[in-house]
């Protein structure tokens, strides 16, 4: 599956409004923190708003960024007191142009849906931005219960009618701790529970270290 078609997924996936309108149970327990903080997030892969939402509602000013033009046009419609704070962009290199204030990222099932290149080019784009203060990441670890179905296409890398790639944690925590320090870290089942599944997840906060060696 290519990336474009990957995209048409999505598109149509959020023009069916498939996905569940409440916010997550990761938006609710990563609240708790980021009120106290007053910095502006950033919900990449925002899909359908929900969390963008509730954050917006809850007096955080949270922007959603998604690829997925139909998510975006459907959000600015549904949500339009909050129009401006969704925005079609390709969340792995929006972070290489410069952001004013002192931001926070939040991450909840998007860092499963980018390949690795996808990923380098997002963590060199946040590594090398000064203002970042806080990432906030749940995605869908290696011992999830259907990893390994669908054709697989890498290391971790299956396609069933979507693309998903598992996460090993140590790796990321790996590539976070290079400038980042680790404040939590959950691996575990019953944390992202949706009707009848309940995926073997990840839930990760690391704050940005003040000196990074070059």
């Amino acid at each position: 599956m290519s990336k474009k078609n990957n995209i048409n997924f999505w598109n149509i996936f959020y023009k069916k409004k498939l996905a569940p309108v409440k916010p997550s149970s990761f938006a609710k327990f990563s609240f708790k923190r980021i009120e106290k903080m007053k910095y502006i997030t950033f919900d990449i892969g925002c899909g359908n708003g929900r969390d963008t939402i509730f954050f917006n509602k809850n007096n955080i000013e949270c922007f959603g960024i998604d690829k997925s033009k139909e998510a975006t046009l459907l959000n600015k419609k549904k949500y339009f007191n909050y129009s401006d704070k969704f925005l079609n962009r390709n969340f792995c290199t929006f972070f290489k142009k410069k952001i004013k204030k002192k931001f926070i990222v939040f991450s909840r099932f998007t860092w499963h849906s980018i390949d690795y290149k996808d990923e380098r080019n997002l963590l060199n784009s946040l590594k090398k931005n000064k203002n970042l203060e806080f990432i906030f990441i749940e995605a869908r670890s290696i011992k999830d219960g259907i990893y390994g179905k669908g054709k697989k296409i890498g290391t971790h890398e299956f396609l069933t009618s979507h693309y998903r790639r598992f996460i090993s944690s140590k790796v990321l925590i790996n590539q976070l701790s290079k400038f980042c320090k680790i404040l939590y870290f959950k691996e575990s089942k019953n944390l992202a529970k949706f009707k009848n599944e309940n995926p073997h997840v990840i839930r990760i906060i690391a704050k940005r270290k003040k000196f990074i060696r070059r």
